[in-house]
């Protein structure tokens, strides 16, 4: 028996650092929305491609999530015998409250023995409760259990809506959300000739488009229903009109165009009074009274010509109190919707526009803009609400050329520019537009983009021309900047402008937050609804490409199956990966975490075109102990060693022309090292035994990336290890020192400040061995701050003073200096104030010679601090240098 599943919630990673986002939960977010993908592909590929997945480097990367605290239990054996013997509702209630069921044992044992009452109720409240349980509870028919139906549309799990006295309502609720879930047919058919007894909720959920028809000739008390949609929220508003249209539909084959019918049927209260069927309400209609106030909700289901004629007959005093259920103090809570279903009506139906329509659309206005043809119908009724229109119509080209069509055409007398100038508002700037294309003989979109950009260029166009230009095919993207701070408008004027918006995704600059990612989904839905993109375009133009899969990966239960986004995104990734072949989403995965461009783009890439597949090659390269000459590898890793020189040119200071070696800025060299450091271990291995010198010296070339901007200190570690057993094999003791020395970094900023120890005296001894003073000392002001750390402050004090005399033989009073000071932090640590204040003082007469004034200024003011009265002005914290 197949269970009903709940949908998650996507929580996107949030910036830790102004570089970014935590990489483990970026590495596990970008895997889920590549596990998603792969969803979409038939099972023999969905297959490999999980493979491929689970092998990359991003799986591996990847943080796994403690689970959060159980929301079920777990099924208890005996807790059938148990829900037997409980008395009334609420104990079983509690007894099945966050428990996971074996539904398939449970329906078994209403099959053997029936459940009670009390049970029914409590097993079919559930959310997760299968639909063929269901519809067994439901026979023989109980009212009682059925309209234990209606708690599973609230957001609460377990097998009821019961609250406990002791919630504090103030807490947020960890309960999980459980999506909506249409009834099904089954058991839709079992409510019906029961449904003017249930309640308001079920016979509520019971009103969708497809099936109101048959929930309206099921009723036999027309009263009840109609209460049922006067007390919806407004979210339910698709449920009240599929009544009304229900409803007015009947009423339509029964009374045809009979005036006089429908001006009963209509009249004030009178279908919300009928306590019989549809059929007893048009039975029963006899005489209408010609003083009676009409409902305008059924007078709007009138046939065309009836209910313009019907509404000419009215003033504007009685055509104000059909309203009444619509709008002020007794107005039901969906009324904005009814009277915009109302207005829609009456424009078809060609009645003429009076000042009460224009009253009405003020309220409607105020939960979605109104219909352009409605508004256009409308204009002139209300100077008021004519300028909103005018406002309205500016980011609106539907409304805009609606209204364009109303007004007398314009005559051109001048050049485009001017008169666009000259145009008050985004009607007339669409006028002229329409003029100039008549005059010029060309066709209506055809539009001289290079005049107006120059003209732009010389003095700013007016923003509401900006607009009208920006719904025209071939929008340069120098007049949309001026619009670019409202872009979901912007998005829905055309294809271009559309364009436009969706490449401003990918700035690098923008943090990659909950809202980001939110407004990124919005957008796409925006075009979509538009219709001003096909999904094909719109996969071609969104960026970053991991948009458009978080989109698809999160649209609602509801539309996911019918939407085209699924299949779009299926056909375009199972091309890619045929035409690739093996390995096309292990690349995937190593590209998508730091790809700026549309997944078409993404998927475009050529074989080898990046080396995202070190995962692989390493494999083959341990396994068979090296590579022949002529194996790609060697060139792979020749290439990747050369950009990675580059690229780390761009993270010193002291840098004199990094845009001479490939990257033209360091934002461009980041995002590289970003893209193809995804599987740098793997990488190391492989350059471990290809090209060991490389390996040794790439903790070196990426200890600054790894620990200060991209916050991967334990990737530092682990890189730093791997040279050092490198460097021992082929005997590089240099090299095994500098690795010793990188580890000694990786593990201080990883608090592993015992193992840094140890590290350090390592590297310390092998570079007093290879005669590099300066790398010493740097590994010895390493192991101070580690031993500082430790509360080790003698030995912290040896390690500084070995760590100065090592730079001052290296000649490098700069870092001497530093390290002096830091000797003074320790020996302020161990009380000895007096040493303490003379390697102050030493420290400042460096920092004086070197220029470095900041720095001596520093010093002199923890100098008075620690020879004042009251002692050391601060608490002192080791940092760990020597990178």
């Amino acid at each position: 028996m197949e269970t009903p599943t709940g949908y998650g919630f996507f929580v996107p990673p949030q910036p830790r650092t102004p570089r970014g986002v935590d990489r483990w939960q970026r590495a596990a977010y970008h895997l889920g929305l590549l596990r998603w993908a792969a969803s979409l592909l038939p099972d023999g590929e969905r297959a490999r491609a999980d493979a491929e997945l689970d092998a990359s480097a991003v799986a591996s990367t990847a943080t796994v999530y403690d689970p959060p605290p159980a929301l079920f239990r777990s099924c208890d054996e005996g807790l059938l015998p148990l829900f037997r013997e409980a008395a009334g509702v609420r104990s079983c209630d509690r007894l099945l409250a966050r428990t996971a069921l074996d539904w398939d044992a449970w329906a078994a044992a209403h099959a053997r023995e029936p459940f009670t009452s009390e049970q029914a109720r409590a097993l079919i409240a559930r959310h997760d409760c299968p639909d063929d349980l269901t519809a067994a509870l439901l026979v023989p028919f109980d009212l009682k259990v059925a309209n234990r139906l209606g708690a599973r549309f609230a957001a609460v799990p377990g097998s009821a809506v019961h609250w406990d006295g002791r919630r504090q309502w103030n807490r947020p609720r960890r309960d999980p959300v459980v999506p909506f879930r249409e009834l099904p047919d089954r058991v839709r058919q079992l409510l019906l000739p029961h449904v003017s007894d249930l309640r308001t909720t079920l016979q509520r959920h019971l009103l969708t488009p497809d099936g109101a028809r048959e929930v309206v000739a099921a009723t036999h008390r027309l009263d009840r229903l109609v209460a049922a949609v006067d007390t919806a929220a407004p979210r339910h508003h698709t449920r009240v009109l599929a009544f009304w249209e229900a409803f007015g539909a009947g009423l339509r084959e029964a009374l045809g165009e009979d005036r006089r019918a429908w001006r009963a049927a209509a009249a004030a209260g009178r279908a919300a009074r009928h306590e019989g069927s549809p059929g007893e309400f048009v039975e029963g209609l006899g005489a209408y009274d010609p003083a009676a106030d009409l409902d305008l909700r059924v007078l709007a289901q009138a046939p065309p010509r009836v209910l313009a004629d019907l509404v000419a007959a009215l003033d504007d005093d009685a055509l104000e109190r059909s309203a009444a259920r619509c709008v002020g103090p007794d107005g039901v809570r969906t009324g904005d919707v009814l009277l915009r279903h109302a207005l829609a009506r009456l424009e078809r139906a060609g009645a003429a526009p009076r000042p009460p329509f224009a009253r009405w659309a003020h309220v409607v206005r105020g939960r979605r803009g109104p219909e352009a043809a409605v508004a256009a119908w409308l204009f002139g009724q209300d100077p008021y609400r004519d300028d909103y229109l005018l406002g309205l119509a500016r980011t609106r080209q539907d409304l805009r050329r609606a209204l364009a069509a109303r007004l007398p055409a314009r005559e051109p007398t001048g050049g485009l520019a001017g008169e666009l100038r000259a145009a008050g508002d985004a009607v007339e700037a669409q006028l002229v537009l329409d003029a100039w294309s008549a005059r010029e003989g060309t066709a209506t979109e055809a539009t001289p983009w290079a005049l107006l950009v120059a003209a732009h260029a010389a003095r700013p166009l007016p923003e509401p021309v900006l607009w009208v230009l920006a719904s025209r095919p071939g929008f340069p993207p120098e007049l949309g900047e001026a619009l670019l701070g409202d872009p979901d408008a912007l998005a829905a004027q055309g294809p271009d402008a559309a364009r436009l918006v969706l490449s401003r995704l990918s700035d690098p600059a923008s943090a990659r937050t909950w809202a980001y990612y939110s407004a990124a989904r919005g957008l796409i839905h925006t075009v979509r609804s538009a219709g001003v993109l096909d999904d094909a375009e719109l996969l071609a133009a969104a960026r970053p490409a991991s948009t458009a899969l978080l989109y698809g990966r999160d649209q609602a239960p509801a539309v996911r199956d019918e939407d085209t986004w699924r299949t779009s995104c299926a056909e375009l990734l199972t091309g890619a990966a045929r035409r690739f072949g093996p390995g096309f989403w292990e690349q995937l995965a190593g590209r998508l975490p730091h790809f700026e461009g549309s997944l078409a783009e993404l998927v475009a890439l050529p074989r080898g075109h990046v080396p995202a597949g070190w995962g692989p090659l390493r494999r083959g390269v341990e396994e068979a102990g090296g590579a022949g000459d002529d194996h790609p590898v060697h060139g792979q890793l020749e290439r990747f060693e050369e950009r990675l020189r580059a690229a780390v040119v761009h993270l010193r200071p002291d840098a004199e022309d990094p845009a001479a070696l490939g990257f033209p800025d360091r934002e461009t060299a980041l995002r590289w090292l970003d893209a193809e450091t995804v599987g740098l271990l793997d990488a190391a291995r492989v350059a471990s035994v290809l090209r060991p010198s490389f390996a040794i010296e790439l903790p070196r070339l990426l200890d600054r990336y790894l620990v200060s901007v991209s916050d991967r200190t334990d990737e530092l570690a682990e890189l730093a290890e791997l040279a050092a057993r490198t460097a021992t094999r082929t005997g590089d003791r240099h090299g095994e020192a500098v690795a010793q020395g990188a580890l000694g970094v990786a593990l201080v900023h990883l608090r592993r400040y015992e193992e840094a120890v140890t590290a350090n005296e390592r590297a310390r001894a092998l570079m007093r061995e290879t005669g590099d003073h300066d790398r010493e000392g740097r590994t010895g002001r390493n192991l101070g701050a580690a031993l500082r750390r430790l509360g080790r402050y003698t030995e912290a004090a040896e390690a500084y003073v070995r760590a100065r005399e090592a730079f001052r033989a290296a000649a490098v009073p700069a870092r001497e200096a530093v390290v002096t000071r830091d000797l003074a932090r320790t020996l302020a640590d161990l009380g000895r104030k007096e040493d303490a204040a003379a390697a102050l003082r030493e420290a400042i007469a460096l920092f004086d010679g070197g220029g470095r004034t900041s720095d001596a200024a520093a010093a002199r003011r923890e100098l008075d601090g620690l020879t004042g009265p009251g002692g050391p002005s601060r608490p002192t914290r080791p940092t760990p240098g020597g990178r």
